[in-house]
């Protein structure tokens, strides 16, 4: 709900975009964690040798990919490592920005600028049509 003071409140608090934008984000955040799911399917399909492949190869959405390396750390029986892709998943801010909209203040907070917004408006769009189509 909004009022003429240009802030978004609901019953719990205030709200730095309108419920519409959230419902892009929550939108987005969805997207997203899919595709982290088909990207990940997609390198365990391309590590296995061509003869193991089952099917054809998997997609993912390349709004939330870019094509470079990424070296991400983690843990295996309490040593560090590192695994190596060769593309790295980027959220593009989503995340932030559904976490700054889902938790309502209890004081007004800087509402998203007019760019955030048309960039929300633009990733929804592609991102919207990409999975539309599959």
């Amino acid at each position: 709900m909004s009022n003429s003071t240009n802030t978004f409140q609901s019953r719990f608090g205030f709200h730095p975009c309108d419920r519409q934008t959230f419902l892009k984000l929550k939108a987005l955040k969805k997207y997203y964690w899919q595709t982290v799911r088909d990207f990940h399917r997609w390198w365990r399909w391309q590590r296995k040798l061509p003869h193991n492949r089952c099917g054809a190869e998997p997609e993912f959405c390349d709004l939330f990919v870019e094509n470079k390396p990424w070296h991400r750390p983690r843990r295996v029986h309490g040593q560090d490592a590192i695994r190596h892709f060769p593309r790295t998943l980027v959220d593009r801010g989503v995340l932030a920005w559904h976490a700054a909209a889902r938790r309502p203040q209890s004081e007004p907070p800087p509402l998203f600028d007019e760019k955030t917004l048309q960039e929300i408006d633009q990733l929804f769009a592609a991102a919207t049509n990409w999975f539309a189509r599959s």
